[in-house]
């Protein structure tokens, strides 16, 4: 381990160069000029964990309603980045970003793979003429798993649960919407819980006192974000997690987190969250272009159906257990073998007994 912060971009760079290493596996640095030099060293992976294929990195048109954007990246970006909606409104900035993204891309073709954590984000880099590979993240979390039994009476409450960073591409004002169409679409009450915070919070907290007022079958809480032991509490309380992110989220693994605990979900369908979310088995998608209050309704009072729910909590308990340490390992330990043996087009040689890889971040090297 080679701190930055202890030795300076040059002085890693020479203790990285006098180690030797075969292969470097990054993550992506603010240092676009260390990151380079390093990259001459061996063959590299890097891990894409978001859209470099964007000038905001969002990947997501705001207007008319917020969507995802499936275009490829380039100059006539810039020509809809303030039309869309697509980032701020400082043509500086847009500038500045655009530059940082052409310039990451260009960098990021020197490396043998491209990492990532979706299938949703491996085929936006294959659009972009990458050579992808999916590497699944590992989730954990203390499972609290119980039985879950079709509810005895119309008296019940049905208690979904939002968590997450609150703005408006994670869509919690859509959820809040859709409140009074599964009130009236599962002849029960229903208990919303916010579990985060963000800038969007006040908009939502007054939009949700509206809802209550008209609609007394309704109840809606805010906590904040919570300790992490909380949010397991509040995983193992609630009966559905609902997810309404209107942007393509690259993978989206709160869903595998509640899985453990039993609950299913549902969402959109945008981004990586399909990898984890199988309409039918752990929860329902909604159509996610244009992603509406409507469908999203529908989609929770589908997953809320007395006689399919208990299948689906099964379903995601089975789902998240999957997403192991040890797939994660057996998958990288697959990828890293094929790069050193030439597997990707843009390998040269090595030798034949590597050394440990290299992690390059901010941080350490």
């Amino acid at each position: 381990q080679w701190r930055l912060d202890d030795f300076g971009s040059d002085g890693a760079f020479e203790r990285i160069k006098a180690w030797d290493p075969d292969l470097i596996f990054c993550h992506g640095t603010t240092d676009m000029k260390f990151e380079a030099a390093v990259l001459d060293l061996a063959p590299g992976i890097f891990f894409a964990h978001n859209y470099v294929t964007c000038i905001s990195g969002l990947k997501t048109r705001k207007l008319p309603t917020p969507a995802p954007c499936s275009r490829l990246f380039g100059p006539a970006c810039l020509l809809q980045y303030f039309p869309r909606h697509c980032g701020g409104r400082s043509p500086i900035t847009m500038i500045k970003l655009y530059r940082e993204q052409s310039q990451r891309l260009e960098l990021m073709r020197r490396y043998a793979v491209i990492a990532t954590n979706s299938s949703y984000l491996s085929e936006e880099y294959q659009r972009h003429g990458f050579t992808t590979y999916r590497l699944p993240y590992p989730v954990f979390g203390d499972s609290q798993h119980r039985p879950r039994a079709i509810m005895p009476d119309a008296e019940s409450v049905w208690r979904l649960l939002f968590v997450g960073r609150m703005d408006r591409l994670k869509g919690g004002d859509v959820l809040l919407e859709a409140l009074p169409a599964v009130w009236a679409g599962t002849h029960r009450e229903v208990e919303l819980v916010f579990v985060g915070d963000g800038p969007d919070r006040n908009a939502w907290q007054r939009k949700a006192e509206q809802i209550q007022s008209v609609t007394p079958g309704i109840r809606i809480v805010f906590t904040g974000w919570l300790e992490k032991s909380k949010v397991g509490e509040a995983y193992a309380q609630a009966d559905l997690l609902v997810v309404p992110s209107l942007w393509p989220e690259p993978c989206g693994v709160v869903g595998v987190e509640a899985g453990l605990h039993s609950v299913p979900s549902v969402a959109f369908r945008v981004g990586g969250i399909p990898d984890w979310l199988h309409s039918g088995k752990n929860g329902f998608l909604a159509p996610g272009d244009p992603p509406t209050a409507a469908g999203l309704a529908a989609a929770i009072a589908q997953a809320l159906d007395p006689d399919v729910h208990p299948a689906l909590c099964e379903g995601a308990r089975k789902m998240a257990q999957s997403w192991t340490l040890d797939w994660h390992c057996d998958e990288f330990d697959r990828l890293v073998e094929k790069v050193l043996q030439g597997g990707f087009k843009n390998v040269g040689s090595i030798s034949s007994e590597p050394a440990i890889a290299v992690s390059a971040a901010d941080d350490n090297c």
